[in-house]
């Protein structure tokens, strides 16, 4: 009685330890999303913040923050596609859907973004 008692015990007590191993893991969420690095862009007096998945715009220069975004729908080895408009990989070139050039882009760093001195002007 004893034996089969303690077969039971390790048994149920094995499998606890995977169920709650399981749901660990499928609660754990992926990591890829939040590790992921932006570019920045300046066309002339605009920046724009470039993700796999958004483009944003509009950058306020008191929150830090982009306003705008637009969703990217092809990201291919030639172009990046994005509602009627597309950038050139090549070339830095932000055509518009008539294939008229806007501007043409510049990679730049976060640290090359406008920023407020200690009286709140821009530099």
């Amino acid at each position: 009685m004893k034996l089969i008692f303690s077969s039971i015990s390790r048994l149920i007590f094995s499998y606890s330890k995977f169920i709650a191993s399981l749901i660990f893991l499928s609660s754990v969420g992926t990591f890829a999303h939040s590790a992921e690095a932006y570019t920045y862009l300046k066309c002339n007096d605009k920046y724009y913040k470039l993700s796999g998945t958004y483009l944003r715009s509009n950058y306020n220069v008191r929150t830090k923050k982009f306003k705008n975004k637009f969703k990217i729908y092809a990201y291919t080895n030639d172009y990046i596609k994005f509602g009627y408009n597309k950038i050139d990989r090549n070339t830095g070139e932000y055509k518009d859907k008539n294939n008229k050039i806007i501007c043409i882009m510049k990679k730049i760093t976060f640290n090359d973004l406008p920023q407020l001195d200690a009286e709140g002007k821009i530099f």
